[in-house]
């Protein structure tokens, strides 16, 4: 193995030979397995909430709108302690706090009560939880920052392949209550003991550039990024929060739905791969175009789907394409800006793309309240993607960074 890969001197290895870089990026995987998976997967739960509770679709909605503000605005401050103290105690902080807020959903009756939980237990909660993963992983890496990002990020699929039909089969068996309580229970007991892995790495980065936080936010590569980064949020929430319910209310049983989350997981694993290691052989700009490329054919082809093999060749497509993305974003940011006051820069890039992700699962469910369908919030969701390319082909990295796009 190349050191010159690598941030950090050989004797990083542990005593088997393996650099710790690779535990790290074992320790995100199953972070955002738990974390990021278990959230995604929420949509097999909104039918028996709502069904149980008799709650409006915007009632749901804006218990997850307020969930990604919070989220984001509390990742721009624990990201600067994930900086400054490291990442251990701040994960471990926010994984309690979504164990907790899960167990506490599954006593709700009110829709206040989902507000606070979801909205502010779990939006704190991974804001401390998900930005200094990915963010501690691109430290330990240079040349391979891609494949490495895209490997941790993977776990999400992970999760998403397994959880939803096991979820949907728990929810049948013994109630979405219970179910919750199960949810809770993993994510303490593997959010922790992956948390309590995670460290910086000794020596300082090999980066050509260190951008500041405030020098970063300032410049028109961040708000280029940021824009690209809330478009597909904006989308991705959507889907994940809405899909399922959609095509469950096309006529489709309720396994068969649940199924289209998980075919993302799958897909989504090798979009996620698959892109971290084409970036680092031909650029972001290009491999980023192709999985934005992707996301627009999908919300398009949503507006005319109706059959279950169409759903199943847009959950694909879609878990390619969406998949492909986020390992870009983390990675474009590292090489723009650096990755010292790397968890502070991503937590500001995660506070602006949170609205639009705010913005995509509420005016999603407004729009269902009114319609009594999705149709056009896909549409709307398409046009948000194409947006998205835009801002992609005229992003450029600031003068003088390592990035090639």
């Amino acid at each position: 193995m190349n050191n010159a890969e690598f941030n950090t001197p050989q004797n990083e290895a542990g005593s088997n030979g393996i650099y710790h870089g690779w535990v790290v990026v074992a320790a995100g995987f199953v972070l955002v397995l738990v974390l990021y998976g278990a959230y995604y997967s929420f949509g097999v739960f909104k039918n028996p909430i709502l069904d149980d509770l008799g709650w409006s679709d915007t009632a749901y909605s804006g218990a997850h709108a307020v969930y990604l503000v919070v989220h984001g605005v509390l990742a721009i401050i624990l990201g600067r302690f994930s900086d400054k103290y490291g990442p251990r105690w701040v994960v471990t902080f926010g994984v309690i706090l979504i164990a907790l807020g899960y167990g506490l959903i599954s006593q709700i009756n009110a829709p206040w009560q989902f507000y606070i939980y979801l909205g502010l237990l779990i939006g704190i909660g991974m804001g401390a939880a998900y930005v200094p993963p990915l963010v501690t992983v691109a430290k330990w890496f240079d040349a391979r920052r891609g494949l490495a990002l895209g490997v941790a990020a993977a776990g999400v699929g992970v999760g998403q392949i397994a959880l939803p039909p096991l979820l949907k089969l728990l929810i049948n068996e013994i109630g979405w209550r219970d179910s919750l309580l199960v949810m809770a229970a993993m994510t303490c007991v593997l959010g922790i003991a992956a948390a309590l892995v995670l460290k910086n790495p000794p020596n300082p980065t090999n980066n050509k550039i260190e951008i500041p936080t405030r020098k970063a936010i300032r410049t028109q590569s961040f708000w280029f990024l940021l824009c690209v980064f809330a478009c597909l949020v904006f989308g991705t929430n959507m889907i994940m929060q809405h899909l399922e319910p959609h095509v469950e209310d096309s006529g489709i049983g309720d396994i068969p739905s649940a199924l289209v989350i998980t075919i993302i997981g799958i897909s989504g694993i090798c979009g996620r791969i698959l892109s971290g290691y084409t970036a680092d052989k031909i650029g972001n700009k290009i491999t980023a175009s192709v999985c934005l490329g992707l996301q627009v054919i999908v919300f398009y082809w949503l507006f005319k789907a109706d059959q279950l093999w169409a759903f199943y060749v847009i959950a694909m497509l879609y878990g390619l394409g969406y998949g492909g993305t986020l390992p870009l974003i983390v990675k474009m940011s590292s090489e723009f800006f650096g990755t010292m006051s790397g968890g502070t820069i991503f937590g500001v890039l995660l506070a602006g793309a949170s609205i639009g992700g705010a913005a995509g699962v509420l005016s999603t469910g407004i729009i269902h309240d009114v319609t009594d369908e999705y149709l056009w919030a896909f549409f709307t969701a398409g046009t948000v993607i194409v947006v998205a390319s835009i801002f992609n082909l005229i992003l450029k990295p600031p003068a003088n960074s390592q990035s090639d796009a």
